[in-house]
């Protein structure tokens, strides 16, 4: 047994460990602080989240542009908030695990001063390598200080996707758009933000008429039922303001397309709005007797002049009329050559 102890001891007596137990107690101390630090920032976001005030869209009903835009821009402090957040988690593991390899570098003996002062040059070279990535993390940097988008945002990233921006990192932004995917965006490749969760939205509906409608009954009837949606508590969360009557917005063979519009509160709404506009209106012009008209197809039909009788003795399918050269009736049918079998 003590010739086995003793065997061990010369083991270690050659193997550095103490230079691995600096090692470990260095990496343990850069998990413990950037724990805190994550902890610390979620704590920060969340306490600046629920100080932000926030109102309900109701309550904004009947406001002009420019209150509209300071009120729901002063509501933007809770997504900007979690993108900030998310900024600088980045940021701080970024930072703890560099001071952490130099340290442990430093530990195991390698000379850190020489690869400190040729940082210049690696990092020059590197650079260089690896332009896309720098692109990708300052432009992530931009976004996120400009509060060009944030977390819950809807948005449409360089006409690439539409979606619901669900992590901002800075290399890339994640997006989920309205068929679940999940999309994962270089912040370099985007090249323009549409924002659609800042301010308010309009929702554009357009419903086809009857030619022969009176459009001042049209625009009542509209005016009329977009009032009592403006009025009904259960768009609280969807209209700033009732559907009002526009004008008419195009004119098709078969009937005039008429246009409302809506002040509506953002963040998916204005496809659920435009929807339910859709529906009231319809009800609204059904009550009044108003119904949207349908596309039709017109049919000539031609008179038969005779029937043919084939060589069985029975009669056959009737023959087509004469060409004549009468222009204002039918076109006469074309000729087929007689050595072309006829279809059926």
């Amino acid at each position: 047994m003590s010739d086995v102890l003793a065997d061990l001891g010369d083991i270690f007596d050659g193997f550095p460990v103490e230079h691995i137990l600096r090692v470990l107690v260095v990496l343990i101390i850069a998990v413990v602080v950037q724990l805190i630090g994550n902890r610390a920032i979620h704590r920060t976001v969340t306490q600046i989240a629920k100080r932000a005030p926030h109102r309900r869209p109701g309550q904004l009903r009947g406001a002009d542009d420019t209150e509209l835009a300071q009120q729901l821009m002063e509501d933007r402090q809770r997504q900007r908030a979690h993108a900030l957040g998310s900024l600088a988690k980045s940021a701080l593991t970024i930072f703890i695990w560099g001071v952490a390899i130099i340290t442990i570098l430093a530990i195991m003996g390698i000379n850190v001063a020489p690869l400190l002062a040729s940082a210049g040059v690696a990092t020059a070279v590197i650079g260089f390598g690896a332009q896309q990535y720098i692109a990708d993390y300052l432009a992530g940097i931009s976004m996120i200080f400009e509060d060009q988008l944030g977390i819950g945002d809807t948005v449409n990233l360089g006409g690439t996707v539409l979606g619901e921006v669900e992590e901002t990192a800075l290399r890339y932004t994640r997006v989920r758009d309205y068929w679940g995917a999940v999309w994962y965006v270089r912040n370099g490749t985007i090249n323009y933000v549409q924002n659609q969760s800042q301010g308010w939205l309009y929702a554009l509906v357009e419903i086809p008429v009857p030619y022969d409608t009176d459009l001042s009954k049209v625009e009542q009837v509209v005016n009329d039922a977009g009032k009592v949606m403006g009025e009904d508590p259960q768009y609280n969360g969807i209209l700033l303001g009732a559907p009002v009557y526009s004008a008419i917005e195009a004119l098709t063979p078969t009937s005039a397309v008429v246009r409302i519009n809506t002040k509506i509160v953002p963040n998916g709404n204005q496809w659920y709005a435009a929807r339910v506009i859709r529906q009231e209106m319809k009800r609204a012009l059904d009550e009044a007797g108003i119904h949207i008209p349908l596309d039709g197809i017109q049919v000539r039909t031609v008179p038969v002049a005779a029937e043919v009788v084939n060589t069985s003795g029975g009669k056959g399918p009737a023959a087509p009329p004469a060409a004549t050269d009468d222009r204002s009736t039918s076109p006469p049918l074309t000729p087929r050559d007689s050595s072309t079998p006829h279809g059926p």
